[in-house]
């Protein structure tokens, strides 16, 4: 995921149920991150951005394969396989992005 400035980003506001709050802040600190990474990063693994059909690049592709077996076997969310898939397919979208960044920027006569 391209990381964008704070002031670009959606803002949701949520109301928490008794006791959450501090659950997150618990978990957060266990994962030496803000509350918001925490919930950011729970949310990516439940929600995770479609799977283009047709990616070009080979080592986005075979992260997507990888994260396809491994949710195959359906883990339980929040657990190591479960984040591991997410992790693949995070870093496997922001090799689509990028690279479609860069194609973008490269004249067409330069274009192999």
């Amino acid at each position: 995921m391209m990381e964008q400035s704070s002031q670009n980003q959606d803002k949701f506001i949520v109301r928490l149920p008794d006791g959450l709050r501090d659950r997150i802040r618990l978990t957060a600190e266990a994962n030496h991150r803000s509350m918001n990474a925490e919930v950011v990063a729970l949310l990516e693994e439940n929600y995770p951005a479609p799977v283009p059909e047709n990616v070009d690049d080979p080592a986005a592709r075979l992260l997507l394969w990888l994260a396809k077996r491994i949710r195959r076997r359906t883990p339980k969310p929040g657990t190591a396989r479960e984040r591991q898939a997410a992790l693949y397919e995070s870093i496997a979208n922001d090799i689509i992005a990028r690279m479609s960044a860069i194609d973008r920027s490269t004249p067409k006569d330069e274009r192999v």
